[in-house]
């Protein structure tokens, strides 16, 4: 028998075989690293036109869209004269722009207001205020026109706005929309309510519809 300390003893101790005999478990092996060429390539950019084209699949007839916290800052002042709002000139003209380029946009409002009243006159927009149940109003108008649900779009921040973004076809939140609003939404805007975010729709829709050269030419943009 080799002596203790001799070549054949200290070879057999560095044997992980011989160790996991007396109980000593064997050196872990390191993993073989991955050649760089196998490791997975990064996502892509989204593409920002396809984002621009929306997730329904025809034209877009109706913009429905909520007032306070979305056409608004969802700001209320009041004075002795009553209340007032807070509007972004961007918003009122993006709806103009929808008005003309045969897309029907609509504000539909759970509170009413006579500065609402009076802004939704000066734009040309049809206004509905004062609403418990935004839905059956949003219904009529539908039967109306003749436009189905997934022809629509509705704008919100809010839990009133909820059942309508259930039903519409591209169901829209502002920015600053609270979190249920979000989840339910197919598109949640760069920009908050009352700062741009109905003007970033309009201009979403009018990419969808193929209508958005068409505002670019008239200002000569094109």
């Amino acid at each position: 028998m080799p002596k203790r300390g001799t070549p054949s003893a200290r070879r057999r101790a560095n044997d992980p075989r011989a160790r996991s005999r007396t109980g000593e478990s064997a050196a872990p092996r390191s993993e073989p690293a991955v050649p760089k060429e196998q490791a997975s390539a990064p996502e892509p950019l989204p593409d920002v036109e396809s984002l621009m084209r929306g997730p329904v699949s025809g034209v877009v007839k109706i913009i429905f869209t909520d007032v306070d916290g979305t056409l608004t800052d969802g700001m209320i002042t009041y004075d002795a004269r009553g209340d007032s709002r807070n509007f972004f000139i961007r918003d009122g003209l993006g709806l103009k722009w929808a008005r003309d380029n045969g897309v029907l946009p609509v504000a539909l409002s759970g509170r009413d207001s006579p500065a609402v009243q009076l802004r939704m006159t000066e734009l040309g927009i049809e206004y509905h205020g004062g609403l418990d149940d935004k839905v059956a109003v949003a219904q009529k108008i539908l039967e109306r026109e003749k436009v189905d649900w997934r022809e629509c779009v509705m704008i919100g921040d809010d839990l009133p706005d909820f059942a309508m973004m259930r039903r519409v076809g591209w169901p829209i939140a502002v920015a600053d929309a609270v979190r249920e609003v979000k989840m339910v939404a197919k598109t949640v805007t760069g920009m908050p309510g009352g700062k741009g975010a109905v003007r970033e729709v309009v201009e979403m829709v009018l990419r969808h519809n193929g209508a958005w050269e068409r505002v670019l030419e008239w200002y000569e943009a094109r």
